[in-house]
């Protein structure tokens, strides 16, 4: 039984007269590198450091950048970054800092500086004066933000959960009422806790008792575990603490790191499982913490390449299991669901989300080359049904967001903008189902996979 899913060309010319590229840009190499320290404090959480973007923020260096604002003027650039940067912030910064920051992104597109400082009234088509190609150390992100100071990391609080149960297989099968021992509070992911002791009668009694502040930094996504009265959280810059849920007490923190350099700077679930706490990190690591004591029992590197996770984990069968995030960039190695051992840290199985020339779907790409298939996120951790024993996974879109861009056609690329279902145990891919072919539109068809039974029917809603 299985369930059922309820560019144009680059001719530049000016009254007629085709202009030849200039050889001075109008900025200086002064401002452009006050411009580089501004670009860093306001603009690489989320462009990186490299700016080849990530998510929802495009690359402001290389071919993307020029085909979007090679044939556009300086004005206009600063224009739109003041109006819409930093993001929710647009017209926060001051004139000059804007300013210095287009000087930096036309000198990390190629451009040589002259004796000119570049302001918001500057108007050359930057076509003219940049070429798009990237200096070695800006496309090495050897840039930095040097007010950020370093990190500490290590076991920062130390402390000890008293009375800890080790999380059974059967309590992740039926939770406890009073524990929320996974992301979505069960393997179905209802997100819904059985307990009746508020109602719509008393819920106004209700009094504030104790309020921990978190980690400031990015986007703190996390829904907290809590088991037998301790609550696990993670913070931003892949921070993990245990408190007593009665009193808000702090009994342990991890700092695991890095400093998150990502705009999204947590998870979003956190998993528990005999006597360990799962968490995923920014620097797509997989880390087992004793749920205890909070000591590291092992850390592992998701795949070879700079990748990012921030979907969270799940728990099966001793396996733990999670995605990947931030594959926008083209490489060799692309965004996977995978399963290591709770006990070790062993991979145990890997599923690739995007299909490769020769595998199974990968004839859905339009014969482009596998260095240019990517996408295929995992935003939100899987949910699980233990009769089927298949795990389900929705996916993000394919990259560029835009079919012309990547050269897809309508149909769909997968194993992107789908549902896989996947045997828990090995991996395997059972079905799929495409929901938006070909999109171009970066909808939402990658969140929450909930499991409801109707009878003898069983269906998947998201």
């Amino acid at each position: 039984m299985l369930r059922r899913i309820l560019i144009s060309s680059s001719i530049l010319a000016l009254g007629g007269i085709a202009l030849a590229q200039q050889t001075m840009a109008p900025y200086t190499g002064q401002q452009a590198g006050q411009g580089r320290a501004d670009y860093m404090a306001n603009c690489a959480s989320c462009h990186q450091a490299n700016l080849t973007g990530g998510g929802e923020a495009p690359s402001l260096a290389a071919g993307n950048f020029m085909k979007t604002w090679g044939g556009k003027s300086t004005k206009e650039f600063y224009t739109y970054i003041k109006s819409a940067m930093p993001l929710g912030r647009g017209g926060s910064l001051p004139d000059a800092t804007y300013a210095n920051i287009v000087a930096f992104l036309l000198q990390a597109n190629g451009a040589t500086a002259g004796g000119t400082v570049l302001t918001g009234a500057t108007d050359i088509r930057i076509g003219l004066v940049a070429s798009g190609v990237v200096p070695p150390d800006i496309a090495a992100g050897t840039t930095r933000q040097a007010a950020a100071p370093p990190m500490k990391t290590g076991l920062t609080v130390a402390g000890m959960v008293p009375n800890y149960r080790p999380v059974t297989d059967a309590m992740l099968l039926v939770p406890p009422d009073g524990d929320w021992l996974m992301g979505r509070a069960n393997y179905q992911g209802w997100s819904h806790s059985p307990l009746t002791q508020i109602t719509p009668a008393n819920v106004k009694g209700l009094q504030l008792k104790w309020a921990w502040a978190m980690n400031e930094g990015g986007a703190s996504e996390i829904t907290p575990t809590v088991h037998d009265g301790v609550v696990f959280l993670s913070n931003t810059d892949n921070i993990m603490q245990a408190l007593d849920a009665k009193s808000g007490k702090l009994i342990w923190e991890q700092r695991i790191g890095p400093r998150s350099p990502h705009l999204y700077g947590g998870n979003r679930a956190i998993a528990l499982y005999k006597d360990k706490v799962f968490t995923n990190t920014t620097d797509a690591h997989l880390v087992a913490l004793n749920a205890v004591t909070g000591k590291v029992e092992w850390n592992i590197k998701l795949g070879k390449e700079r990748h990012a996770t921030t979907g969270g984990v799940l728990v099966v069968h001793g396996k733990v299991i999670t995605g990947l995030t931030g594959c926008s960039s083209f490489g060799p190695e692309k965004c996977f669901i995978s399963a290591y051992d709770a006990d070790t840290g062993k991979l145990v199985w890997k599923f690739n989300t995007i299909a490769l020339k020769g595998e199974p779907g990968g004839d859905t790409w339009n014969g482009i080359d596998d260095t240019f298939r990517v996408g295929g996120e995992t935003w939100i951790s899987g949910s699980y049904d233990p009769v089927l024993n298949l795990t389900y996974w929705g996916t993000a879109q394919a990259k560029p967001w835009m079919r012309a861009s990547r050269g897809t056609k309508n149909e769909a690329a997968l194993y992107t903008s789908a549902t896989v279902a996947l045997d828990a145990d090995t991996g395997k891919l059972k079905w799929h189902y495409s929901h938006a072919p070909g999109e171009s539109l970066d909808l939402d068809e990658v969140f929450e996979r909930v499991l409801i039974d109707h009878g003898p029917q069983k269906t998947l809603m998201t």
